[in-house]
């Protein structure tokens, strides 16, 4: 019944043309004006010559139309402002000067939004019309937050980070040499965890990661040393050249936070991180030829610290609630991605169409063995390799069984969820055939709930989304604009198999359960 609903859907689709989802209203319901009509002004003429906010208090007000025409920095003391439904639109600058929005330690960033008035940080060439196309990548730079929380950072690590001369004081990757804003960290001692950079709520950054020399872009939101007092809720990066979100170090806690066909990871933390996320989505693809529409690479990408062999604490990351949707066989991508030594716990989530689920490093085997790296009561739907050990496929003896009975992760080969996805042209926002990341009520079930802690919510199922709910998603995302979502724009009671429309399947479905227990 699935797919015949799917192979409809995508006729209606492609009948319908690229504009039949596109309506997105930017800021209309908290009295911004139409995004057109808004008044430009260059962030420059907010800062001085350096590209720091001159004013110890600077607000972006939705009336105008802000072009981040350079690298502009929040200053150590200074409070950037930014109101529900801003929009900031960036130019695709080039020569490794790309324009990115820099909250250096000390400084602060205060951008709450609102599911019905986001706000958006995109590219100039974006009309916002949901036309401009996912596979636009590296248009600018990104949105970079450093802190003074800890990390594992160490003089004795030159070559594989960027130190400072100061064991516990890095230079944020995508960033020059050299240059204090660029910092973030303290020295060992003399740490702050609990450290407030501000809000990042509502949030949706796209089509940045702008190449700055080879194998160095910028991260959708790179977060650096960010400390606990930040709030990080709902938070979009889509079309991103480098990961989705990176944590380089940092005690910083986030929510609710969408990555979509970037061309790296979508989870990425490092050196020494120990924060609590919760609630993740990543959806890769749909191109997997290697060419320029290429996407994708790992769903999660866990280290404590690339190629070095310091002494300071490890990555103890701790996930919950996250659901990965990779590209189509082959590829080698992987579901989670554990090296460098890392350690941290991933539970209740779903991965699907990875080459592998769970790819252990020799240097983080022990730890898997040993308890200090877990994952427990997760789903691999459609992985080729669901648990590879030290390069090699595993499918029997001990550790499989560790894996599948001992851990509680199930392998199946689909069903969960509906995982495949296609835009026809790869050029366009056009989608032809929808995931829908949500699973089926009753379903994707666990034994397992997040700890009572004051941040987790109690979700005891597996995945980003409530199992037969409407996902957070809607409405504020891109996602929910182009429709690459079924789920997202299944918001009406009658539509009971949430393909986006009430018709005799519905009926069916309702036929079939009348008067069945509702329990």
């Amino acid at each position: 019944m699935k797919s015949i609903t799917k192979l409809t859907m995508a006729a209606a689709l492609v009948s319908a043309g690229a504009g039949a989802s596109f309506a997105q209203p930017i800021g209309s319901s908290c009295g911004c004006p139409d995004v057109g009509t808004r008044t430009p002004v260059n962030m420059s003429t907010l800062a001085d010559g350096s590209g720091n906010l001159t004013a110890a208090t600077t607000t972006l007000t939705c009336n105008n139309l802000y072009i981040l025409d350079e690298k502009i920095y929040v200053g150590a003391g200074k409070d950037l402002y930014i109101e529900p439904g801003t929009v900031i639109k960036a130019p695709n600058i080039g020569g490794g000067n790309a324009a990115a929005l820099i909250v250096s330690r000390e400084g602060q960033i205060w951008a709450n939004g609102s599911e019905s008035c986001p706000i958006i940080f995109t590219s100039t060439a974006d009309n916002l019309d949901g036309t401009y196309a996912v596979t636009n990548r590296g248009k600018w730079g990104g949105v970079i937050v450093l802190g003074r929380a800890y990390n594992n950072v160490r003089n004795s690590d030159a070559g594989s980070v960027a130190v400072t001369g100061t064991d516990g004081v890095g230079i944020i990757e995508g960033l020059t040499p050299g240059d204090s804003r660029h910092f973030y960290g303290m020295p060992i001692g003399s740490e702050i965890n609990d450290d407030n950079s501000g809000i990042l709520r509502y949030v949706s950054i796209r089509h940045g990661g702008e190449r700055l020399g080879p194998n160095n872009e910028i991260n959708g939101l790179t977060l650096g040393s960010v400390g606990n007092g930040t709030t990080i809720d709902f938070v979009e990066v889509t079309s991103n050249l480098d990961d989705a979100f990176e944590f380089f170090g940092g005690t910083v806690n986030a929510k609710h936070l969408v990555g979509m066909h970037c061309d790296d990871d979508y989870i990425d933390w490092d050196q020494g991180y120990s924060g609590k996320i919760q609630f993740v989505y990543g959806l890769q693809g749909p191109d997997n030829t290697g060419g320029t529409n290429n996407q994708g690479d790992n769903g999660l990408e866990l280290d404590s610290d690339d190629a070095a062999t310091n002494n300071g604490n490890r990555s103890t990351g701790i996930i919950y609630n996250a659901t990965f949707i990779g590209r189509p066989q082959p590829t080698t991508d992987e579901g989670i991605e554990a090296k460098e030594r890392t350690q941290g716990t991933i539970v209740n989530c779903i991965f699907a169409n990875f080459r592998s689920g769970l790819n252990l490093a020799s240097n983080v085997t022990p730890f898997w063995q040993g308890g200090q790296f877990t994952v427990k009561n997760c789903t691999f739907q459609g992985c080729t390799e669901n648990l590879r050990i030290n390069g090699v496929n595993t499918t029997s003896g001990a550790d499989f069984t560790k894996f599948t009975s001992t851990d509680g992760n199930t392998i199946i080969a689909s069903g969960l969820i509906d995982a495949s996805f296609a835009i026809s042209p790869l050029t366009s926002n056009t989608v032809t055939d929808k995931v829908n990341p949500v699973p089926a009520a009753g379903t994707a079930t666990s034994t397992l709930a997040p700890p009572v802690d004051g941040f987790f919510s109690g979700a005891k199922y597996r995945g980003a989304f409530e199992p037969g709910a409407t996902p957070w998603i809607a409405h504020w995302t891109l996602a929910s604009q182009i429709g690459s979502d079924l789920s997202a724009i299944a918001g009406c009671p009658g539509d009971l198999n949430r393909d986006g429309q009430v018709n005799t399947t519905d009926f069916g479905l309702f036929a079939n359960a009348f008067g069945t227990p509702c329990h």
